[in-house]
């Protein structure tokens, strides 16, 4: 089993996941993950009443979908009581910065000039916050370097 690093010093079982790309959501787990982040924690039913507002989806397709994801370490599962209930085993933000640190690391090792050629382009896009931290991202990597 590959562990995917989500946060600095967080590791998450991914399953049998070979590089970046595959750490990230598809559709319907993303959709999944997002109404167990806003309730916290919830059962099978709980999420397919969500995502049943918006979309035709059978239960059992919920089902596999979280028990999947309980699989890949993004959900915690509690089969305590008949309807197992689940938690988000990682944050969304934390989730969200591992998945952007290992598409971006992935993108640059093996694209290098229009990875960065895109980055420098879209840095312009940013608030002043922003690249002010970018800045200070670049100038401590150099000094790591000297």
């Amino acid at each position: 089993m590959v562990r995917a690093r989500v946060a600095a010093g967080t590791d998450v079982r991914m399953g049998r996941r070979r590089d970046a790309l595959e750490t990230l959501l598809g559709p319907l787990e993303q959709d999944v993950m997002d109404v167990v982040w806003g309730l916290g924690d919830a059962t099978v039913r709980d999420v397919h009443e969500r995502l049943r507002d918006d979309r035709d989806i059978a239960y059992t397709t919920v089902m596999t979908t979280m028990a999947r994801l309980a699989r890949k370490g993004l959900l915690e599962r509690d089969t305590k009581d008949l309807a197992h209930r689940y938690r988000p085993a990682v944050e969304r933000d934390a989730y969200a910065r591992g998945a952007t640190r290992d598409v971006l690391s992935w993108l640059l090792e093996r694209y290098p000039e229009p990875a960065a050629a895109y980055l420098a382009e879209v840095v312009g896009d940013v608030d002043d916050v922003t690249l002010d931290e970018l800045r200070r991202a670049v100038a401590r990597r150099r000094a790591d370097e000297d």
